[in-house]
């Protein structure tokens, strides 16, 4: 199982944008009002440093995903603690991106179809392309879906030109100020930190040494698509009306109209988004399964996807009021995964690497 440092950047570009634009925008917004877009250029350059640090930590083990280097770094049984930990992580976020997808799905194209089934038909695509094709196949459907998804969302920014009204933008700086920009810069920044499942895709990259121009360039493009995003949301609706729509870019799409003629865009906007989350989703069920596997000394790992598919799609049918993701994204997502397991693990990780290597020289 081996994918091109190029097809990691199709993964990781189509698994950062397919949420980021829809779910990050408003949050930023609220926090930062009209400034919303330089958060957003903050949030950038945290998500470069971050997978600055990702891709060297993942670097210095590239023969081992995070569950094996955990345990070489720290011990087994505390190597393999935090492998459980982050595998909570990675199955609590498959879980919450199926709800929402699932009831976006609902919400938007099938009223009257419940949840579930929308939910179930998703991990059965899911779970077939992880079973059959492995990371491979999910590797080269990101190769489909990535410039799909780049040019539906290029396409309706052109088109909602006509729909700005840059005067919303003003004033810059003046009514939020530094503490509330960095403030909102946080939500896309710890969106954009999903780049660490790295850490277990880089064995199956046939030439590790080459992935951080792809990574960084990845990052680079899902940034610059929330920052015209934000500038377009404002623009477009005003900082009061854009700070509480749930999905914000999908509502400017459903504004654009040209003479009666051009319309009705989310509809194609959708369908392209619906590939862009099957990656997504598809590779978190692989990292689960794989790690999950690891964890447990399994050595054929596709045997885990019978545990791990019902378990993340029992997770789904959890009220949405109880757990839901915008509740996830703010109450677990952003105050506890982001400053652990985003920056302060992998931090760590390439501080005992680099103390380790120097050890293993001195003796």
């Amino acid at each position: 199982m081996k994918i091109s440092s190029w097809q990691l950047f199709w993964i990781l570009t189509t698994l950062e944008i397919s949420m980021s634009i829809w779910l990050t925008v408003s949050p930023t917004i609220e926090i930062a009002r009209q400034d919303a877009w330089i958060s957003l250029v903050v949030a950038g350059i945290i998500g470069l440093a971050l997978s600055w640090v990702l891709v060297k930590v993942s670097q210095r083990h590239a023969s081992q995903t995070l569950i094996e280097f955990a345990q070489t770094l720290f011990g087994k049984w505390l190597g393999k603690l935090i492998g459980v930990l982050y595998l909570l992580v990675w199955y609590s976020v498959c879980a919450d991106i199926l709800r929402i997808f699932s009831l976006f799905i609902k919400q938007v194209l099938f009223h009257d179809t419940p949840m579930w089934i929308i939910s179930m038909l998703m991990m059965i695509a899911m779970a077939y392309i992880a079973l059959v094709g492995s990371v491979e196949a999910i590797a080269r459907f990101s190769e489909m879906a990535g410039p799909l998804l780049l040019l539906g969302i290029l396409v309706t920014f052109i088109l909602n030109i006509s729909n700005l009204r840059l005067t919303l933008m003003l004033p810059v700086f003046m009514d939020t100020g530094a503490m509330s920009i960095l403030k909102g810069s946080f939500v896309n920044a710890s969106f954009l930190g999903e780049s660490m499942m790295i850490m277990m895709l880089i064995p199956f990259v046939a030439n590790p040494k080459k992935i951080l121009k792809p990574v960084i360039f990845s990052i680079c493009i899902a940034s610059m698509l929330a920052i015209i995003t934000a500038i377009m949301v404002v623009s477009t609706f005003g900082i009061q009306i854009g700070s509480t729509l749930y999905f914000p870019y999908f509502s400017m799409v459903r504004f654009i109209n040209y003479l009666d003629f051009i319309q009705n865009m989310d509809v194609w906007i959708v369908f392209i988004w619906i590939f862009s989350v099957f990656v997504k989703l598809s590779i978190y069920l692989f990292i689960n399964s794989y790690g999950t596997a690891q964890i447990l000394g399994v050595k054929k790992w596709r045997k885990m996807i019978a545990f791990t598919a019902p378990v993340i799609f029992a997770a789904t049918l959890t009220p949405a009021n109880l757990f839901g993701l915008l509740d996830f994204a703010n109450l677990v997502w952003i105050r506890l995964i982001f400053p652990i397991f985003i920056v302060g693990f992998p931090i760590i990780f390439l501080f005992a690497s680099m103390i380790r290597k120097r050890m293993l020289a001195a003796s």
